[in-house]
């Protein structure tokens, strides 16, 4: 079979090779509108991402602040109870009112500035629920003051709020 080569008539004024490069750019811009897509998404998921993780941190925090602040409350009344007149540290008791707090002298607030600067929320929780179920057997998440060691460790499923989840 012996056909002839053939022939390709252009109509149009451009060049040889002129329409190979407009598929070829064409090609090249499909792929780059791609790529972009791609990234676009991909920073999407990863804002998404970031926001949950900014929300699940937030709640977190507000959750340890609570469980601080229902700690210190605890700290105050038990210590009351034992005749203890000042914290054994500052952020033990929750702050005083306003009045109080201009009778205090500045060297205490500096003291309790540097404090609050060194130790996190969490640091402070632990800190304080390891002062409570050591000195006085009590732990704020199950609400009881234990008779001892013992009781306490056979009845209190652990010294974090997971533990008691």
């Amino acid at each position: 079979i012996v056909e002839p080569i053939p022939l390709n008539i252009k109509t149009g004024r451009s060049g040889i090779g002129h329409e190979e490069m407009k598929k070829r750019k064409a090609e090249e811009n499909l792929e780059n509108y791609r790529r972009k897509i791609q990234m676009r998404k991909h920073a999407e998921e990863q804002a998404t991402d970031d926001f949950r993780m900014r929300m699940k941190n937030k709640k977190e925090e507000i959750r340890l602040r609570a469980d601080l602040s229902k700690s210190q409350r605890a700290c105050v009344l038990l210590d009351g109870q034992k005749s203890i007149s000042t914290p054994r540290e500052a952020w033990y008791w929750p702050k005083l009112n306003e009045q109080e707090e201009e009778e205090e002298d500045d060297e205490t607030e500096e003291d309790e500035d540097l404090v609050k600067e060194e130790l996190s929320t969490l640091e402070k929780l632990q800190i304080l629920t390891s002062y409570l179920r050591g000195k006085h057997l009590f732990c704020i998440w199950c609400g009881t003051t234990y008779q001892d060691e013992e009781d306490m460790e056979s009845n209190c499923p652990g010294d974090t709020a997971d533990d008691h989840d």
